[in-house]
């Protein structure tokens, strides 16, 4: 089996034009074991902008309240000055079940962005089949 055909896309928030305030989204992972978040951003409108903060969490359920920051390198700002793609590659080999991405630009006229977030998960990346390449070998 293809690598590629494991892999389930799901369009977590589309794009929203000018955005001032935080877009979030949270992801079922259940029965997976690896996810891709691709976070897709516009160019900042002016250069006083400061770019966009990006914040993994995760919990057992979606209660808000209960989400917790996934780890310490889980939440960075991302430089916008040109239109990017922020990938967070997630191993979720012993994580909770629903992961919590959210995506807060510059909250001021300066910081309008327009932000979109598809995330991919896969399921048995790591196999002893040998349909694969061999036993226990995936490329990702």
């Amino acid at each position: 089996m293809k690598v590629a055909q494991l892999g389930t896309k799901s369009l977590l928030f589309t794009p929203t034009a000018a955005a001032t305030t935080a877009r979030t989204a949270n992801l079922d992972c259940q029965g997976a074991n690896y996810a891709v978040i691709d976070v897709l951003l516009g160019i900042e409108v002016n250069t006083n902008a400061t770019g966009v903060i990006l914040s993994l969490s995760e919990s057992d359920d979606t209660v808000v309240s209960n989400f917790a920051t996934f780890n310490a390198s889980s939440n960075r700002t991302v430089d916008n000055t040109a239109t990017t793609i922020a990938t967070t590659l997630i191993d979720l080999e012993g994580r909770k079940r629903y992961l919590r991405m959210s995506a807060t630009p510059d909250t001021t006229t300066n910081g309008a962005v327009t932000i979109a977030m598809v995330a991919t998960l896969y399921k048995n990346l790591i196999t002893s089949s040998t349909t694969m390449l061999g036993p226990d070998v995936a490329i990702v």
